[in-house]
């Protein structure tokens, strides 16, 4: 056995911007700016190879890997038509330098599952989210809300290295939705949901 050293270093400095402008009492809007990152994990830097159950493969990792940086932008309105309600539209927006995806190496009739830099990624969409008591269909202490998103995505690759082509984003969702039904009586102190939550094909 032989012992491989390899030391990261990473100085990363994580600018954020938020701004809101109020429209009136009950709206206004929002704009925000963040960068953050995605740091790779032990398992996908290891170069040792272990077998996965899951996918009838081995899989190995990639010490050259490289930490992902995203930019994150946001747009939004917000509307609180009172204490427990509001309506909230949104615009967003996500670019990836260096995303970590799982790949394949072809090992000869069989797979080596491993994971590599595309070059980079995009991810954009809209999200609603809405919550409103149900007080004027007769319905006390109930209250009802919607959170839905819709997403594209795509990861472009480095088309003479990798043997993968530009696609949607691994794990990322097309639509999101997550809906709830709430009871809450203070004076007797229960409160209960009822919570249900779709999501697209990944």
């Amino acid at each position: 056995f032989t012992t491989v050293k390899r030391t990261y270093d990473f100085f990363d400095l994580f600018p954020s911007f938020n701004g809101s402008y109020n429209i009136n009492k009950k709206e206004l809007i929002r704009v925000a700016y963040g960068k953050s990152v995605n740091r790779q994990e032990f398992r996908e830097l290891s170069p040792s190879v272990y077998y996965d159950f899951n996918l009838f493969s081995d899989v190995k990792g990639n010490p050259s890997l490289k930490q992902a940086v995203i930019h994150n932008v946001d747009l939004r309105y917000e509307r609180y038509p009172s204490n427990s309600e509001y309506v909230t539209f949104a615009l967003f927006y996500k670019h990836f330098i260096n995303p970590i995806e799982w790949t394949y190496l072809d090992a000869g009739g069989s797979y080596t599952y491993t994971f590599e830099n595309a070059k980079a990624a995009n991810n954009w969409g809209i999200e609603a989210d809405i919550k409103r008591s149900l007080d004027f269909a007769g319905l006390k202490n109930f209250s009802a809300g919607i959170n839905a998103a819709y997403i594209f995505s795509k990861v472009t690759f480095d088309k003479e290295r990798s043997l993968e082509r530009d696609r949607a984003m691994q794990g990322q969702s097309p639509y999101i939705i997550n809906t709830s039904l709430f009871y809450d009586n203070s004076k007797m102190g229960v409160s209960a949901a009822i919570l249900y939550n779709r999501i697209g094909k990944r």
